[in-house]
């Protein structure tokens, strides 16, 4: 029997600001939490853990961003409407992103006036920012639903494969039986966790880029163009983005 262990991220909810969400592409309301480095056996952690930053996760799209608490001049501990959310908690939105705001309202309005190097940034923003967190997620053994019913399943054919065969058929050999109940569980565990990055990425980068993208209505090649940039750059996501399947997801609003 194998014992699954090591060191696994733990959240602590703050409570709630307002801040600039790029996939929406506007002013939102956050909900903001604290991360800890903790250990765990199982999957299961006790305690806060080592502190290792802050992040905040759009109410409205759900991703998640680094956060810095001190860039707020308060955290409200229930979610405001967004006007209340911003006064109390980030009088100075406006202006701080005041160019990024102008930009969006061009996307909104006026997408044409645009300059070519705004609508490349814009475009490329989003890849960049699903990017890092595409780093993040393989740097290390992340466990999802595919990979937790395999180990489940592993457990299963391993206590009880054995008997069950045995019961329907008592000339089967026991320890090679046994060894191979084992065998197809590793198996099955391997093969759901080469399987679990490419799902995350099918799952939960493609529609965020395609919701971020899809106001300024790329088009294939602007696409392909920036893919092959972060492929140049080494960016691992590079290799994981099928962009038909992207532009599948952007509708038939994208551009030809």
């Amino acid at each position: 029997m194998f014992i699954v262990w090591g060191k696994k991220p733990v959240y602590r909810r703050l409570g709630y600001v307002a801040h600039f969400c790029p996939i929406c592409r506007g002013p939102k309301p956050f909900e903001i939490r604290r991360v800890g480095s903790a250990g765990h056996l199982y999957y299961v952690s006790f305690g806060s853990g080592e502190l290792v930053g802050y992040e905040r996760t759009c109410q409205e799209c759900g991703t998640a961003l680094q956060a810095e608490p001190a860039d707020h001049a308060a955290i409200a501990q229930r979610l405001a409407p967004l006007p209340e959310l911003i006064r109390a908690t980030f009088p100075q939105l406006e202006q701080v992103f005041a160019a990024r705001l102008a930009l969006e309202e061009q996307v909104r309005f006026n997408p044409a006036a645009l300059s070519a190097d705004d609508r490349q940034a814009l475009i490329r923003g989003p890849f960049l920012l699903m990017s890092a967190k595409v780093d993040q997620r393989f740097a290390r053994t992340h466990m999802d639903i595919g990979i937790g019913l395999a180990i489940a399943g592993a457990i299963a054919l391993t206590l009880f494969g054995p008997g069950l065969v045995h019961l329907i058929a008592p000339s089967t050999d026991g320890g090679n039986l046994a060894l191979s109940c084992l065998a197809v569980g590793l198996a099955a565990i391997v093969w759901q966790a080469v399987a679990s990055r490419p799902r995350f990425v099918r799952r939960a980068v493609l529609p965020v880029l395609a919701r971020a993208l899809r106001p300024l209505k790329p088009t294939q090649h602007e696409l392909e163009a920036i893919v092959a940039e972060l492929g140049q750059l080494k960016h691992k996501m590079a290799k994981r983005i099928d962009v038909a399947e992207l532009q599948a997801q952007l509708g038939p609003r994208a551009g030809a």
